[in-house]
């Protein structure tokens, strides 16, 4: 039983026509027109095959046969849609198309494990809206409720709820979002690897043994803004100088890992008025750490914290921290990666297994029921940028592992 490469790479060049920056990679977050594109194109392939497709009130849509949300003993293949701003034409997509395929290949051979397969489309993956990555996940494990819907906020304020209604999709209801997971045999997710392992090591698959676990926070600093000509050095409170240190501390703190495998990253910045002749008067940052140890995420955040206040006091400008959104790391299941591993060999791929540092909805989905992810390589290492890429050979491996693996669960 063979997928078709071709008929995966007719979707996902379609797919990465909508996009709000033509010309410059891949931009389309949730619950915007170009997402609302891609909804309307994947509801079409899939319908044009006998599939149903619904979608719960947070965005989440799902894939299947009649019968199947309400089967015992489901496999659910899922990932994202949404994209970082400029991103690449493969991250998340790659895995959401190779799951319509491997059910449009079980449902054209007849198998009856077709009605085992539902395909899961999560929203909001990348945060770009709220800040808050996994959203869509988080709601279906039940991590989020009714009183997040307010709670997650756009840089102007605008709040997850408000857009869900502006959207037209229906009202809240917890029984409807959140995951019977006593229905659910297997998690898995087919994802590009956002990283340079697999293309240096050679290797055309990785087998993902644990997923790195994310702390993101947002701190405000606030000086006092003045004439930048006008007043003397030893009487600013420049709040950009005290936030370029706590910047700096970030790194700093990061590189101490003994084992040098936590990462922070200090990704978006704002700096108010941000006038060239104007002493600024806030900054406002995001801090993101990731690594495969909870104790050692949390223990690295309260040093960042304890740092950030220490230069404020010393700086004289006053700081607020707000903390967005966090993951636990996590492993998968062990019998899975033992499939994978078979299913790999039989085929002839070399594979290694590897971690995660990016995270992914299913570190979300993995503590309730078995999960899974495999990887393909990136071209370069490259991700979230417009040159990411992956050789069409390798795409086409990743999703018949894919389809393999669902077959020997």
């Amino acid at each position: 039983m063979k997928i078709s490469i071709e008929r995966i790479l007719a979707d996902l060049n379609i797919l990465k026509s909508f996009t709000d920056t033509p010309g410059c990679g891949v931009t389309r977050f949730s619950y915007g027109e170009n997402d609302a594109k891609a909804r309307i194109h994947i509801k079409e392939a899939a319908a044009s095959h006998g599939f149903l497709v619904r979608t719960d009130a947070i965005g989440n849509m799902y894939i299947g046969l009649p019968g199947t949300t309400d089967k015992k003993g489901m496999i659910r293949i899922g990932s994202h849609i949404d994209t970082v701003r400029s991103g690449g034409w493969l991250d998340g997509i790659y895995g959401v198309i190779s799951g319509l395929e491997v059910l449009r290949t079980l449902e054209e051979n007849k198998s009856e494990r077709a009605s085992d397969v539902e395909v899961v489309i999560f929203a909001e993956e990348e945060g770009s809206n709220f800040g808050s990555t996994m959203t869509g996940s988080k709601f279906a494990a039940g991590l989020y409720g009714a009183e997040d819907l307010g709670r997650l906020r756009t840089d102007d304020g605008k709040s997850l709820g408000d857009m869900l209604t502006k959207r037209g999709f229906a009202s809240y209801r917890r029984e409807e979002v959140v995951w019977d997971f006593s229905r659910i045999k297997a998690m898995l997710e087919l994802h590009i690897e956002q990283g340079p392992i697999l293309e240096q090591e050679g290797k055309s698959i990785g087998i993902v043994d644990s997923i790195f676990g994310m702390t993101t926070i947002e701190v405000s600093i606030v000086g006092i803004g003045n004439h930048a000509g006008a007043t003397p050095m030893y009487y600013r409170k420049d709040a950009l100088t005290a936030a370029a240190l706590c910047i700096s501390e970030v790194e700093r703190v990061a590189k101490e890992d003994p084992e040098g495998v936590l990462v922070a990253t200090v990704g978006k910045v704002a700096v108010s008025p941000n006038c060239s002749n104007v002493i600024p008067e806030k900054v406002v940052f995001t801090i993101e750490v990731r690594g495969k140890l909870e104790d050692r995420i949390i223990s690295t955040i309260k040093q960042i914290e304890e740092a950030v206040s220490g230069i404020s006091e010393q700086r004289g400008v006053t700081y607020e921290i707000r903390h967005l959104a966090e993951s636990k790391p996590f492993r998968m299941d062990g019998c899975i990666i033992g499939i994978m591993e078979n299913m790999a060999e039989d085929a002839g791929c070399s594979y290694r297994i590897m971690d995660s540092g990016a995270v992914h909805d299913t570190c979300v989905i993995a503590p309730h029921v078995p999960s899974g992810m495999l990887f393909v390589p990136s071209i370069g290492g490259r991700s979230h940028v417009p040159f990411e890429n992956t050789d069409a050979g390798d795409l086409a491996r990743g999703a018949q592992l894919l389809l393999d693996t669902v077959l020997a669960i």
